[in-house]
């Protein structure tokens, strides 16, 4: 069974969650990612990474917006 891209409604078999709105999404939504730790991925979508805020707590290796 395939599962939904929250953003772009595209069928996919393999999620990415984004850190900062919590919808799971495709790889052609993940604007970008990387670990903080050995077993922490931080991962942003194209619609957080343009909002100031959330672009700024990615940059800083922080998990939630304040």
């Amino acid at each position: 069974m395939a599962i939904l891209c929250e953003r772009c409604k595209r069928e996919i078999f393999r999620t990415f969650k984004c850190n900062y709105c919590g919808r799971n999404l495709c790889r052609n939504c993940v604007k970008s990612s990387k670990r903080k730790s050995k077993t922490v991925k931080l991962v942003i979508c194209k619609d957080c990474w343009s909002e100031m805020p959330k672009r700024k707590a990615y940059k800083s290796d922080r998990e939630t917006v304040a």
